[in-house]
């Protein structure tokens, strides 16, 4: 769904409501191709608002599921998506520092909003930095190969302190017995 400048001009007195399906498939895997495996069909609720300074807002609902591979093993994982955004979108990119750095605000390119891009991104940032299989949830065993494996963060915590014990000096050690009495 892309809408020019224009046509959203008609939307002063009432928001242009969403409700669509979209397969953003092909676009997804072209876009993201190391990280969508495959997307399945989004339902799309809500809606595009021209107000009066001529900004612009997009409030959407996103539903629907994404493949991508495994952060462990790179098998295929379905991640349910239910996503809700809000961005802004001006004209004049000397705005732009009028706003906080954490605004969702935007420069409308060549005069027009790409809903599907800004549906793409928001799903994309959203994804989790780890995502495992189930069996890799439920299972403890790490990957490893031919002189390396994985440890978990509490095992390399555990190593961490054994390694910072100070060693005793071998003449001090008769020392360690003499307050035994």
């Amino acid at each position: 769904m892309k809408y020019a400048k224009n046509q959203l001009l008609k939307y002063r007195q009432s928001p242009l409501v969403i409700e669509e399906t979209l397969n953003l498939e092909e676009q997804a895997k072209k876009r993201f191709s190391e990280t969508v495996l495959a997307l399945s069909p989004l339902e799309v609720t809500g809606s595009i608002s021209y107000l009066d300074n001529d900004d612009i807002t997009l409030d959407v609902n996103v539903l629907g599921n994404i493949t991508v591979p495994s952060s462990r093993s790179l098998d295929p994982v379905i991640v349910p998506i239910n996503l809700a955004f809000s961005e802004l979108y001006i004209e004049d990119e000397n705005r732009l520092k009028d706003f906080e750095e954490t605004d969702a605000v935007f420069v409308l390119e060549n005069d027009s909003l790409n809903v599907d891009d800004a549906i793409l991104d928001n799903i994309i940032a959203t994804l989790p930095l780890q995502i495992l299989t189930p069996e890799e949830e439920a299972g403890d065993s790490l990957p490893s190969g031919k002189d390396w494996h994985v440890i978990s963060q509490e095992a390399y915590e555990n190593e961490k302190m054994i390694e910072d014990e100070p060693e005793i000096d071998p003449r001090l050690s008769k020392l360690d017995d003499f307050f035994k009495e």
